[in-house]
């Protein structure tokens, strides 16, 4: 493997790898430096997050305690854990707190968004002390499929300057950049399909994270499903049963045979999470993107266990919480069905605000205060579509760039599936139709980098290795736009 390991190591007497003392020591001085720095930013933003100080100091022990741990593992993998584990962190940061605007006209927001900021400078001065040593994985940013998404992030960065709120605007772009850069070294630390594999199962775990935590909190707090749906402190059910669709699908993607056992119990996990939400449009991505998977393979019988699976998932979910079966109920005996829940009012209204700005948009972020400019029943704090979204804040050209990291999914995803049966691939197709389908009718893309959002970034390059991987046993080049799929052996 080709990068530069940090610290020599030695062999044990039973052939394990294993620091010497000094990289141990090192390694003690990293952690040591990062809790200092933290320690002085806790002070100076204290009056920000002092109510939340214990949370903060409780994240930061566990995040430190996570890096100290894959420090200590010498060896050629040594930089991949540490960005995997950096990616982790990143895709769970919003679990922790909650960072739901109180006075979005003002730009005034609760104290957990400044503690979530917190994280990201844990994570940020981790990702900075490796660079220092790894700064080759920055030349490449703008290259391959990748540069879309890079792209992407200069027009949100450049469009700041002219958005409603634009220091509300730069505090999303930390994390965007973030994403972006340490996507981008984890791209470059995976040098096999074994490392592409391990990539994806530490974004399973964390899917898996995130809907575990809302779970902790029922159990603490039953309440939560007094409205008959799980929700979240940051997180709407809407996208709780995104996230757990794309648990559903990743643990698909990643079942070998003879290793089943954890992806059917993620599967069921993220099953019984996203029929807890009752997100309906997750729901049906689902179901959907299951079935291509299945479908696309030629496993028929799969597929009809899996919807089956799911009937009697959401049967016994209905039978056991009453509160859920009342807001089934209560919703299929309205119009909301017919208005998307209300989002073709807010399309609507957000298509004549376009067009008033069809070419630049009007800023990053500055959907967050489009409750203040239509007039709708309720409050919407984006437009509820991604491409909307995206049109409505950066314009024809971050549409542009927006459609392109999309064309580049399709392309390479449908030109691997169309050469070999690979269930990886397909796994990884389902996945980004689930984000597609959600995005249709909220926020899983075009808005703040959330989870459903930098999985999407992450897929540019996940296809593009896919393809890479089975170009090198493949001579002969196949149109990669053709919907027929591989007949399965």
């Amino acid at each position: 493997m080709s990068g530069t390991v940090l610290y020599p190591a030695r062999q044990s007497k039973h052939g394990l790898v294993q620091a010497k003392p000094n990289a141990r020591l090192r390694s003690g001085l990293w952690i040591a430096a990062l809790c200092a720095v933290t320690a002085a930013a806790m002070a100076l933003f204290y009056a920000l997050v002092s109510d939340q100080a214990i949370s903060i100091m409780a994240v930061g022990i566990g995040v430190f305690a996570l890096l100290g741990l894959v420090l200590s593992i010498s060896g050629a993998e040594r930089n991949r854990n540490l960005v995997f584990a950096l990616w982790w962190i990143l895709l769970t940061s919003e679990s922790f707190f909650s960072y739901m605007t109180e006075d979005a006209e003002g730009g005034q927001v609760t104290t957990g968004a400044y503690s979530e900021v917190m994280v990201w400078v844990f994570i940020f001065f981790a990702f900075f002390l490796y660079s220092m040593k790894n700064p080759q994985y920055l030349h490449k940013i703008f290259s391959g499929s990748y540069k879309w998404v890079a792209w992407f992030g200069v027009v949100c960065f450049l469009s700041c300057a002219y958005a409603e709120q634009p220091f509300f605007s730069l505090g999303w772009i930390v994390k965007l950049f973030l994403v972006i850069v340490l996507l981008a070294a984890c791209n470059h630390e995976i040098k096999t399909s074994a490392d592409l594999r391990t990539f994806l199962r530490v974004s399973q775990w964390a899917f898996a994270f995130l809907l575990f935590v809302p779970l902790l909190r029922l159990i603490a707090d039953p309440s939560v499903l007094a409205t008959g749906r799980l929700y979240d402190v940051g997180t709407a059910p809407t996208m709780l049963a995104a996230d757990a669709g794309i648990l559903v699908l990743l643990s698909l993607a990643l079942s070998q045979p003879g290793r089943r056992v954890w992806p059917l119990i993620f599967a069921a996990f993220g099953m019984l999470v996203m029929i807890l939400a009752a997100g309906k449009a997750g729901i049906v991505a689902c179901v959907f993107s299951g079935l291509i998977f299945f479908v696309w393979q030629g496993k028929f019988k799969s597929a009809i266990w899996f919807l089956l699976g799911l009937l009697v998932a959401g049967a016994a979910l209905m039978v056991l919480s009453p509160g859920l079966a009342s807001y089934i109920t209560s919703y299929l005996g309205t119009d909301q069905a017919g208005t998307v829940t209300g989002r073709t009012d807010v399309w609507s209204a957000g298509w004549q605000l376009i067009k008033q700005h069809m070419f630049l948009g009007r800023g990053y972020m500055s959907s967050r205060f489009l409750a203040y400019k239509i007039n709708v029943v309720w409050q919407p704090g984006h437009l509820h579509n991604g491409f909307l979204e995206v049109w409505y804040n950066n314009g024809l050209i971050g549409l542009f760039v927006l459609v392109m990291m999309h064309g580049v999914i399709i392309r390479n995803l449908i030109l691997v599936m169309r050469k070999v049966s690979l269930p990886l691939a397909a796994g990884c197709f389902a996945v980004y139709l689930n984000i597609l389908i959600n995005g249709m009718v909220s926020r899983a893309f075009g808005s703040r980098p959330d989870a459903t959002f930098t999985m999407l970034f992450a897929l540019v390059f996940v296809s593009e290795r896919l393809l890479q991987e089975v170009s090198q046993t493949q001579d002969k080049p196949v149109s990669g736009w053709g919907l027929v799929p591989v007949a399965a052996k």
